[in-house]
């Protein structure tokens, strides 16, 4: 008797096709395009003599050709034109000249485009001056670093400067705001160290804004002198100058405290390891924050009063009662410690749905400067540190707005030596996020 064998499962396997082809033919089309046809010189047949016939061609690859930048002189002709009529019924004649825009620096080289592009590279792609001393050279312009850095001062004193000022009293009327602050050196500084000081918009914010502040002092003094009786909420680490601010209140940042557990855990840590049970706490509350990410301010407060306000209590408790179970100077000691010091602040992330559970947003505002710090190293005196401070804000705020920051700065250079009067009311049109900016700077 034969046995019914079943038949043997048939596994079907679904997968998605790699589109990396796509890809490369999406971006070769967004460039233009230039044929190059490879034909032969000699169209006769190698062997017989006779003349070769055409009878076809395919594209055999396609590749982008690097096109180097160029310099282009300028020169500006005005022209002039007399009235006849006039001139003969007064005593002078009447002349009329074309109006020339104005450079943004008299009696130099530097054109917008050019002063843009060197500050561009400068403060955003972070090519400091002497580097690119030796790049302008290159390209057959002679231009020293002590100009480059002229460039740098002059335009953040005569142009940037009140932009900054104005972005200033804006961002001081924001509802939410996050700070953080980084050592700088200073050559002409009598400390060995000196301090920029971030301050910038909140997430949900309509406008987006990074402003850089110089000081000598990391001091509560500091913080005063920019933000003086500033009344809203402001992310911060637990940094005492802060809490000099007589209006504001803080919001403590959460991602200070998980960092300070996950450096406690062991390297062999068990799941039942203290400092790894409180990093969980702190992970579970940064995971619900990132399932609430696109709810409304008001959705997001509601439902954090519902799970996220006693999952903390739940924390705070359970740092409580293993606070006198560990040493006090151990690295789970001084966590634990940090938390309950600063529980109330901690809390205050609940206050409004449009808080964030961290202070990073600062902290990769402070990551741009740093990295720039890295590459041009210092500034020789205070006055040049401030301009840096303002270019950067200026940057970092048009890229927030979605702007092309070297587009930005130029749209600046080229309208603002024309304007009459930079006053809060004429500079309220090149905010970066005001319409004919958009238009021009994307």
């Amino acid at each position: 008797m034969t046995e019914n064998v079943p038949d043997a499962a048939v596994q079907t396997i679904t997968y998605k096709r790699k589109t990396h082809n796509r890809k490369r033919a999406d971006l070769l089309a967004a460039f233009p395009a230039e044929e190059v046809h490879h034909e032969l010189d000699d169209k006769y047949c190698p062997d017989c003599h006779h003349e070769l016939v055409e009878i076809g061609k395919q594209s055999v690859r396609q590749e982008l050709l690097f096109i180097p930048a160029q310099l282009k002189r300028l020169n500006h002709i005005q022209h002039a034109y007399k009235c006849k009529y006039c001139s003969q019924r007064n005593f002078s004649d009447k002349i009329i000249k074309a109006a020339v825009p104005k450079a943004p620096l008299n009696h130099g080289l530097g054109s917008a485009s050019l002063i843009a592009h060197s500050l561009y590279q400068k403060y955003e792609m972070k090519v400091p001056d002497y580097r690119q001393e030796s790049d302008w050279k290159k390209m057959g312009l002679e231009v020293s670093r002590q100009l480059l850095n002229y460039w740098d001062l002059k335009s953040s004193e005569y142009y940037f400067k009140p932009v900054y000022d104005l972005l200033k009293q804006k961002l001081l009327r924001r509802p939410i705001l996050h700070a953080d602050e980084t050592y700088y050196t200073v050559l002409e500084s009598e400390t060995v160290k000196t301090y920029y000081w971030v301050f910038l918009s909140g997430k949900h914010d309509q406008y987006g804004i990074t402003l850089y502040h110089h000081n000598p002092s990391r001091s509560g003094k500091a913080a005063l002198n920019f933000l003086g009786n500033y009344p809203g909420y402001l992310h911060c680490d637990m940094w005492q100058a802060y809490e000099q601010l007589p209006e504001a209140t803080l919001v403590g940042c959460w991602a200070h405290v998980r960092r300070k557990f996950h450096e406690a855990v062991p390297q062999a840590a068990s799941e039942k390891s203290l400092a790894k049970e409180g990093l969980n706490y702190c992970s579970r509350m940064f995971y619900l924050e990132k399932a609430w990410e696109n709810l409304s301010k008001q959705e997001r407060y509601q439902i954090r009063q519902e799970k996220l306000k006693p999952l903390m209590q739940e924390f705070f408790n359970w740092c409580k009662k293993n606070k006198t179970t560990v040493l006090p100077g151990s690295k789970l000691g001084k966590a634990i410690n940090y938390t309950l010091k600063h529980q109330a602040t901690f809390e205050h992330v609940l206050l409004d749905g449009n808080l964030e559970l961290s202070n990073n947003k600062a902290e990769r505002a402070v990551k741009s400067l740093v990295m720039g710090r890295k590459n041009w190293l210092f500034s020789q005196s205070f006055k040049g540190a401030t301009a840096s401070g303002i270019i950067l804000s200026l940057i970092e705020t048009a890229k927030r707005n979605g702007l092309d920051p070297e587009k930005y700065l130029n749209y600046l250079l080229q309208k603002l030596p024309n304007e009459e009067i930079l006053n809060s009311e004429s500079l309220e049109a090149y905010l970066p996020w005001q319409e004919n900016v958009q238009d021009n700077c994307k």
